[in-house]
């Protein structure tokens, strides 16, 4: 009788192997455009990056992670970026709500709905950087009438992750995922991933912005990154790979460029006595990012530039492809000098009130407590007045500060917040900033 019993516990042990091994080697189509990393964080080098259609094998997962084997190659991607294929039928949560790809976007404007022609599907590190640096430098130059190289250069490698962990862990001490989404469940299907078209974009116009002048201070720039990655980690998309530089002007200013780069002005910086004063700051701005405001306003044109990139692709052998892609490259531009000129003026209201609700949530599943959204308006409030009187070219002027301070209070008297919830880390901010005044 223990014989068998032993026997059949083995048995179990085996087909459990069995099925965990499965698991771990499940295929899956990759939805949209997204990068395999080193790591479980965007904070990690890029190995490759997947195009909508890429099939890959999964091999681990961790938290919202998935480690996955794609062209001989081993990395991470964000889990809501892939879908299973069961019986030819593609299964994703919110599928439907997630942005067209360049496929989708050919067959709505050229009815061509049984089309087998498909992207490649992989592009490696230097593809990606050559692409985005040379609209980068071409875009710059038009804005700035300046042939010079684009500032902003550090694509990769931004800094060591092995330092922002060693960061997070000394904010986060008793956070994990599971407690973020206790504290405030959120969908990250309900926004768009990586759009190639908004990176490209997006980079032009950060090199554009950069050309006012930064703080050279690599130890400044890369604490405040460690703070939007929290942040970043904390939001819809998770992905974001965030980072922070600081214009070198005394005016009241912030922009956030589509790619992932938040600029903060050393005025505004001077004006916040916080940690958590400015993870507002940069949790309003990520915010903006990840909800993909500046392009809504141009959503037209982004889906003639994906359709003529098809087009060109289809007929890769005629002689008009140079003139094609002169086209594309045209319209590209136009659709980043739309998105600059919304990330530099007035934002439209109901995004700005957009961005302060979710700013205020990532803020509150990161620790941070968001009450200090409400110090931080009050006192530009008080120092500059309502919007009428214009706080330079901050993100904080055509919605009124006052109304915005109401919803904040508002929506933090929901959350029943205990006392003393969340650090300020007032005296290591003011620290890291003193260095402004050198």
């Amino acid at each position: 009788m223990i014989r068998k019993y032993i026997l059949f516990s083995l048995l179990i042990l085996f087909v459990t192997g069995i099925v965990a091994f499965v698991k771990q080697t499940e295929s899956l189509t990759v939805k949209n455009t997204v990068d395999m990393r080193s790591g479980p964080g965007s904070y990690y080098e890029l190995i490759l990056r997947l195009n909508s259609g890429a099939e890959i094998t999964e091999i681990d997962k961790q938290q919202q992670w998935l480690k996955v084997k794609a062209e001989k190659q081993e990395g991470w991607i964000p889990e809501r970026a892939a879908y299973i294929e069961k019986n030819n039928k593609k299964t994703s949560p919110d599928q439907d709500e997630v942005a067209p790809n360049a496929q989708t976007a050919f067959e709505e404007l050229s009815g061509d709905t049984d089309s087998t022609q498909q992207e490649d599907p992989y592009a490696s590190p230097a593809q990606v950087a050559a692409a985005v640096k040379g609209f980068a430098t071409d875009f710059t130059s038009s804005k700035t009438k300046n042939k010079e190289s684009p500032l902003l250069n550090d694509f990769e490698d931004f800094f060591d992750p092995s330092a922002y962990q060693q960061f997070r862990r000394a904010r986060l001490q008793n956070w994990n995922w599971q407690l973020a989404q206790e504290r405030f469940e959120i969908n990250a299907d309900k926004v768009p991933g990586i759009d190639p078209l908004q990176e490209r974009a997006g980079w032009g116009i950060a090199n554009v912005i950069a050309k006012q002048g930064l703080v050279n201070n690599r130890e400044l720039q890369q604490y405040l990154t460690h703070i939007a990655l929290i942040l970043a980690e904390n939001s819809h998309r998770y992905e974001t790979p965030v980072r922070v530089y600081v214009l070198d002007t005394n005016q009241i200013t912030g922009y956030a460029s589509p790619n992932g780069i938040i600029f903060v002005s050393k005025g505004a910086l001077q004006l916040m006595q916080s940690e958590t004063e400015f993870s507002f700051f940069v949790a309003h701005e990520l915010a903006h990012i990840v909800h993909s405001h500046g392009i809504k306003e141009s959503e037209r044109r982004r889906t003639k530039i994906k359709a003529d990139e098809r087009f060109d692709e289809l007929e890769q052998e005629l002689a008009d492809r140079e003139a094609r892609y002169e086209q594309t490259e045209e319209n590209l531009t136009q659709l980043a000098n739309e998105m600059y000129e919304y990330t530099i003026k007035d934002r439209l209201e109901e995004y700005e009130f957009s961005a302060d609700y979710w700013g205020i949530i990532y803020m509150y599943r990161a620790g941070y407590n968001p009450t200090g959204a409400i110090d931080l308006l009050k006192r530009i409030r008080s120092n500059q007045g309502d919007f009428q009187d214009r706080i330079g070219h901050a993100k904080w002027k055509g919605t009124s500060l006052r109304d915005r301070i109401i919803r904040i209070n508002s929506q933090t008297d929901d959350f029943n917040l205990p006392q003393n919830f969340g650090h300020d880390y007032q005296s290591t901010f003011q620290q890291k900033i003193s260095v402004l005044e050198k």
